[in-house]
């Protein structure tokens, strides 16, 4: 009798693991950087939103770089394991610099703290695109890195309603009266769980992570010729890793991709403002931070039965997008009170979670497609693009944040009435109008299910699209 196979396994819940830790680099800064930039800190608003706009930039267009380094480079311990660690400390190590305040004064302040996000999104990018990049050497067919990436996804949804739950709390008692303090020890604490993640997951891999040491132990052996023609599949120039990558299926999934994470980082941004000065109970704050996440945990339960019932990936990630940006509507309409507002808020996070769910499945089919297209195997490459995805909503989501506060003249000592209608548009109806369009984008994805499976089929008989 054939045993059981589980659906999740020690490793997989492993692999989430590091995750749901690693997410608290980039939502400390999503959550409370800007506020900690105009508030503790007393740098002038354009100034944060010109900070915010120029390091999200540049952290955003570092992505492709990591990636081709990373399909060229060669180490001994692996493929993707040094990079976990790498990165890793790097990016905790920045992550508690941005949060510290140096006193300076001027433009070496405004460079301080920009070098200090950058670099760190620098080390985050080299550490998660590593980790992105490992999910095929971990798990070898479809149905196992499905129990991959929900244990990722519901470890991500963890971490983030443990940090809403206990963040703001943590601060105030880490500053004791000393709000700047407060951020800074909370970074150090994040810091240092994000590293004993990262690290576990480096010791998990390995006996996982060894294609290269293989590779060259094999050379006079008779599967040399099998070994070399593998190898040959990853050799790609830049320009290649490049040309091959930037397809219609490409750029229509980085197109509706980017409007789910604008939405997302815009909204985590101004939650802070909204609850501070609109509604005026910061603790509401925490209601919304842990009510959401919540959310999000029970539709990354409910994802795969959806996308089961409708029996199209992509049609899947449009109706999410669908039921999100629908409750952002909704709220900005009907959400009167701040209790009605949060709730309306919140039910939208069912359908964000259905489309995050499947993300990486489809980014997976436009990876099989570029193999089946070129024959060149760009996995390293091209899973590290994946990473550019929250980056792009990031860079939108930070200058409708900063440049947004600035046309709608906010100013913290003053919150006029038209300021704080402009927040609630800022926080409801312009992340509407971004998901919808977001849903028409994905109806026009060129890859059908059936496509998919047919790919794969020829990829696995070692067919190219100009071998047929």
């Amino acid at each position: 009798m054939e045993k059981k196979k589980h659906i999740y396994t020690l490793k997989s819940m492993r692999y989430g693991l590091t995750n749901g830790f690693s997410t608290w680099i980039s939502t400390i800064a999503s959550t409370y950087w800007a506020v900690y930039l105009t508030g503790a800190v007393g740098l002038e608003t354009k100034t944060m939103a010109a900070i915010i706009t120029a390091a999200g930039f540049v952290d955003m267009i570092s992505v492709p770089f990591i990636g081709a380094i990373m399909q060229k480079a060669k180490f001994k311990s692996g493929k993707f394991r040094p990079w976990l660690m790498i990165g890793a400390i790097l990016a905790a190590l920045f992550r508690v610099l941005s949060f510290s305040n140096p006193n300076l004064s001027g433009a070496a302040k405004g460079l301080w703290f920009g070098a200090a996000y950058v670099l760190c999104y620098i080390g985050y990018n080299m550490c998660y695109s590593a980790y992105i990049g490992s999910l095929p050497l971990l798990a070898k067919d479809r149905d196992e890195r499905q129990a991959y990436s929900a244990s990722k996804n519901i470890c991500n949804s963890i971490g983030k309603f443990l940090f809403s739950l206990f963040s703001v709390k943590l601060i105030s008692l880490f500053g004791n009266g000393d709000e700047a303090r407060g951020y800074t020890l909370f970074a150090v604490l994040i810091a240092v769980c994000v590293v004993l993640a990262y690290f576990q997951l480096f010791v998990m891999m390995k006996d996982i992570d060894v294609v290269q040491e293989a590779a060259a132990e094999d050379n006079t052996n008779q599967n040399t010729k099998k070994q070399s023609k593998t190898e040959d599949s990853y050799n790609a120039s830049v320009w290649q890793m490049i040309k091959y990558t930037i397809t219609k299926p490409f750029i229509l999934f980085v197109l509706g991709v980017t409007t789910k994470t604008a939405a997302f980082f815009t909204v985590m941004g101004l939650a802070a403002y909204y609850y501070t000065y609109v509604v005026g109970n910061k603790n509401m704050l925490t209601v919304y931070l842990s009510l959401s996440t919540f959310i999000m945990i029970f539709g990354s339960y409910i994802a795969p039965f959806v996308s089961k019932a409708i029996n199209s990936l992509k049609k899947s990630y449009a109706l999410g997008l669908g039921i999100y940006g629908g409750s952002f509507a909704l709220a900005y309409f009907f959400g009167k009170s701040g209790i009605a507002f949060t709730v309306l808020l919140c039910v939208g996070y069912v359908g964000y979670s259905i489309s995050h769910t499947t993300e990486i499945t489809l980014y997976s089919s436009i990876v099989d497609y570029t193999q089946w297209k070129t024959g060149k195997d760009l996995k390293p490459f091209m899973m590290s693009m994946f990473n550019i995805l929250p980056k792009i909503g990031t860079a939108i989501g930070n200058t409708v944040l900063g440049y947004g506060l600035v046309a709608i003249g906010f100013q913290k000592e003053n919150v006029t009435a038209s300021a704080a209608s402009g927040l609630r548009v800022l926080f409801s109806a312009l992340p509407a109008a971004i998901l919808f369009i977001g849903v028409v984008v994905f109806l026009l994805f060129p890859l059908t299910d059936e496509k998919i499976k047919s790919m794969q089929e020829d990829i696995k008989a070692g067919r190219t699209k100009n071998s047929r």
